[in-house]
């Protein structure tokens, strides 16, 4: 039978996992040692997936050592079909003659037996290190209890979503699952965000700047079509950070490509959101407008240098330049791989927005 999936793996039946692992290591001698902090499962529903998310896992490893459990599903199929690799990604250590390697376990699931992820995942993880589940794709509803209930951290992305508020509920769901207390939720959209967050922040840092903070009036992102719930997130930052309140009676409305939301400040004052298209990719602009100042941020591609302009009545006109990090996705990854608390300002923003 030809083989689907050409990363790097033996395939095995699915019964004997634990052993042809066990066979592994031992045919390695003492030149290989087995390393896990975590077991990081990674779904999806793409058919590229698997080449794919193996290169990923093979980046991820150098400086996460874990056990990789890969899961291509299709349940749409009418039969049932499961076939499994095993393989590992080394790195070496020391002077050169010792390498550290992390697992993979490797799920091609077809038909009905691809609804049976929790018997899957939870019958092939490493001991009792912590589940780090990245769900690529859509969620499906409803949550299946039995296996969210024991995800440590749920890793996801809203910038892939077609239709956002039917997926941020169905997170919320999720993460009432087990009390609320146990899954931490991670949205690779809002860990990008943080370049744009901290940079916005800074602006604020010059004290002519700051008193002009409490008294903006309007807001304006410009955006790509891939960018779309990355600038509303923006936006619901923005929103708890300064108290704004969005009126239930009032809802979005478009005008040529624009679409406009308006807050309500602290001080009573409406606050116009605007959100208008761009031909670019990422999130390209954001202007903000007080009675007599202004403020903006620009960046030509994603992971550019930001381009920032104050003009206030007691500095006149500013420019600045200010660096921005890496936003690639094993940078993302990583990012939210090396954390160990949660995300505190996530929902709360979600909620002004969603």
């Amino acid at each position: 039978m030809e083989t689907p999936f050409n990363g790097t793996g033996t395939e095995v039946e699915i019964s004997r996992i634990d052993k042809e692992l066990g066979l592994l290591w031992d045919a390695s001698g003492d030149t290989k040692t087995r390393a896990s902090l975590i077991n990081l499962v990674i779904h999806s529903e793409d058919p590229a997936s698997l080449p794919a998310n193996t290169a990923l896992i093979e980046e991820i490893a150098e400086c996460h050592a874990c056990r990789a459990i890969l899961i291509q599903s299709n349940p749409h199929l009418p039969r049932s079909s499961a076939r499994a690799w095993i393989g590992a990604h080394c790195r070496l250590v020391g002077k050169g003659e010792r390498q550290v390697c992390s697992e993979q376990i490797t799920f091609l699931l077809e038909g009905p037996c691809a609804t049976s992820l929790p018997g899957i995942v939870f019958s092939h993880l490493d001991s009792d290190l912590p589940l780090c589940l990245w769900w690529q794709g859509k969620f499906q509803d409803p949550p299946d209890p039995k296996l969210w209930a024991w995800v440590d951290r749920l890793i996801f992305d809203s910038a892939d979503w077609a239709h956002p508020l039917t997926q941020f509920s169905i997170v919320r769901q999720i993460a009432s699952l087990a009390g609320g207390n146990r899954t931490v939720l991670c949205d690779l959209n809002w860990t990008r965000l943080h370049a744009w967050r901290t940079a916005l922040a800074s602006l604020f840092d010059h004290a002519a700047a700051l008193p002009h903070l409490r008294g903006i009036r309007k807001l304006h992102i410009a955006a790509g079509s891939d960018a779309h719930t990355s600038a509303w997130l923006l936006v619901g930052w923005l929103a708890d950070r300064l108290d704004w309140i969005r009126p239930h009676q009032t809802s979005s409305h478009v005008t040529e490509g624009t679409q406009r939301t308006t807050f309500i400040a602290p001080d009573g004052f409406p606050i116009a959101c605007d959100l208008s298209p761009s031909d670019q990719p990422g999130l390209v602009g954001i202007a903000l407008a007080s009675a007599n100042a202004s403020f903006s941020l620009e960046r030509s591609k994603p992971s550019a240098p930001f381009t920032a302009t104050l003009h206030t009545p007691q500095i006149g006109e500013t420019h600045l330049t200010l660096r921005s990090r890496c936003e690639n996705l094993p940078e993302t990854l990583a990012t939210e791989l090396g954390r160990a608390g949660r995300h505190p300002l996530y929902l709360r923003s979600l909620a002004h927005v969603s």
